[in-house]
């Protein structure tokens, strides 16, 4: 199998995650003034209407401190979790959450790429991303792993951050992501080159809008099967259905 080596960007990013992972929690909660929760609660909710045939192994990528993954296995209880994430103090930060909620025995992380995973193929029921893919080095390399450890029908699911449509909550999300969320992130977590990277995530990302995100899953044979902008369109949900 050819080996892939870490970019300097991919090197940076998991240093910077690992530098703000002890106060990665709070300060999200703080910046999306707690939405953030409902949303991973969205997710959920629309799985558990999509995915009807029984559910053995689900996979977290980009997990972080484990938000998602716990939310999986508390649902879906007769499923195996698997959370992947190259930061190993986030994953540090998610081992300690899964412990205080009794599921050690469902839930295991994993350090790792999303660009070379260390699975069989076709053997998740569901793949989900959550404020993660933005991250993501090797996009096209990430997507062929994904459609290759998916079961067939399998089901991925994203949540990313996108672009407002309306002109005037364009304006004060602009305003809010460019100049209060950097300076609040950056004073809480003592790194302002993180939270100016997460701004800029954000806005690169945001106009990789409905249709482009259709086209780079389409070429990788996934069909779409749910698409829909929640909080006034600052955050996506996506669905996508591996084919057979």
């Amino acid at each position: 199998m050819k080996k892939y080596s870490l970019s300097s960007k991919s090197k940076e990013v998991q240093k910077m995650f690992n530098h703000i992972s002890s106060r990665y929690d709070l300060i999200n909660h703080i910046l999306s003034f707690g939405i953030d929760f409902l949303w991973r609660k969205k997710v959920i909710h629309l799985l558990n209407v999509f995915k009807k045939e029984k559910i053995s192994n689900i996979l977290d990528l980009a997990t972080g401190t484990g938000d998602l993954a716990i939310l999986l296995a508390t649902k879906f209880n007769n499923a195996n979790v698997i959370g992947l994430d190259p930061s190993k103090n986030m994953l540090k930060i998610a081992e300690n959450k899964i412990k205080n909620h009794d599921l050690e025995k469902r839930i295991k992380v994993i350090q790792g790429f999303s660009q070379k995973m260390p699975f069989e193929n076709n053997i998740f029921d569901i793949v989900t991303i959550s404020f993660g893919l933005r991250n993501f080095q090797y996009i096209h390399l990430s997507m062929r792993e994904i459609y290759r450890i998916l079961k067939p029908l399998g089901i991925l699911g994203i949540l990313e951050f996108s672009n407002p449509s309306n002109y005037w909550i364009k304006k004060i999300y602009n305003f809010y992501s460019h100049f209060i969320m950097r300076k609040i992130g950056g004073l809480l977590s003592n790194n302002y080159n993180a939270y100016n990277y997460l701004k800029e995530s954000i806005q690169s990302f945001s106009y990789f809008c409905e249709k482009k995100m259709n086209k780079l899953l389409k070429y990788h044979q996934f069909d779409t099967i749910y698409i829909q902008k929640y909080t006034f369109g600052i955050v996506t949900i996506y669905f996508y259905l591996k084919k057979t």
